[in-house]
């Protein structure tokens, strides 16, 4: 027998559907607005003038990809999202200026978290603590200033995936990673306003990619030869001073990489316009380094 939905329920199943979109103004999600009866594959409020989610407010239903997006949500409260089945959620578009603490908790299937064009300026690490299977974390297009010490902390599966472009983001603290201890990660900070970036930011961890292009980065703190890490591939384009551009230099003839790039003037640059070439059987510690500049990306795949 279906069960009756309960007299407030707007929302509810009597038999098994994969999506539900929700077309009618829904000013505020809270515990009782849903009856599924059936398991749910999919769920949207697109544009549905919401103002309000309530902490909880799908506590015993089983959703597993949620859309809530294009609305006027202000702030995600602590427990908004706690000890359900939800594999992706998608928070775009809505206006958000600051997700609290433990608003997304006991998500144990969590994989993408999505929170691209809100009006977030800080990144408050305690919002995605103990996310254990969480793989992508997608900030684009908000107005983070900075990362400060720890603030990368919660990044801990191998292969995470964070991307933070298209901020406002004119520092990194050297400590921004803590205590994570994530492998093979992708760290895009493309179109910020980073002038100097810290290596040892880099220091004993690994990454398949970072993207810095779009800012406008003069100088490269720490020393590149007393580091230990390694990227496979790095997007930076030439904006160095002297110093620091000297310093790249110096570090990538010591460990026979070729580094191409059209805006650099040295002698010590050959092969200009030619691929990154790395020597057949070649290994290193070092990070693996190439360019993007001027449109043009060169990068060679280095097993």
């Amino acid at each position: 027998m279906n069960e009756k939905p309960h007299k407030e329920s707007i929302i509810w199943t009597s038999e098994p559907v994969q999506m539900i979109n929700v077309k009618d103004k829904v000013s505020k999600l809270f515990d009782g607005l849903f009856n599924l009866s059936y398991p749910l594959q999919c769920l949207q409020f697109i544009n549905t003038y919401t103002v309000e989610i309530e902490p909880d407010f799908l506590h015993g239903q089983e959703v597993y990809v949620l859309y809530i997006q294009e609305n006027n949500i202000k702030v995600i409260q602590t427990y908004t999202f706690r000890n359900l089945k939800l594999s992706h959620i998608d928070l775009s578009r809505n206006g958000i200026q600051f997700v609290e603490n433990l608003a997304f908790a006991n998500l144990s299937n969590l994989q993408q978290l999505t929170l691209e064009e809100n009006k977030l300026t800080t990144l408050n690490p305690k919002a995605y603590e103990n996310l254990p299977t969480l793989e992508d974390l997608l900030l684009m297009k908000n107005y983070i200033t900075q990362l400060g010490p720890s603030s990368l902390d919660f990044v801990k599966k191998k292969g995470f995936m964070l991307s933070i472009s298209n901020n406002r983001i004119a520092n990194i603290d050297e400590d921004a990673f803590g205590g994570s201890n994530a492998t093979n990660v992708y760290l895009f900070l493309e179109n910020n306003l980073l002038q100097q970036i810290s290596v040892n930011i880099f220091q004993n961890r690994s990454f398949v990619e970072v993207r810095l292009t779009g800012n406008k980065i003069r100088t490269l703190t720490g020393n590149l030869e007393e580091q230990n890490f390694k990227i496979h591939v790095l997007k930076i384009e030439n904006t160095f001073d002297k110093k620091s551009l000297e310093s790249l230099l110096n570090w990538t003839m010591q460990n026979d990489i070729t580094l191409v790039c059209e805006t650099c003037v040295s002698t010590n640059i050959k092969n200009l316009g030619q691929p990154v070439h790395f020597q057949e059987g070649f290994s290193m510690v070092f990070p693996i380094f190439s360019l993007f500049v001027a449109g043009e990306f060169w990068s060679h795949k280095f097993l």
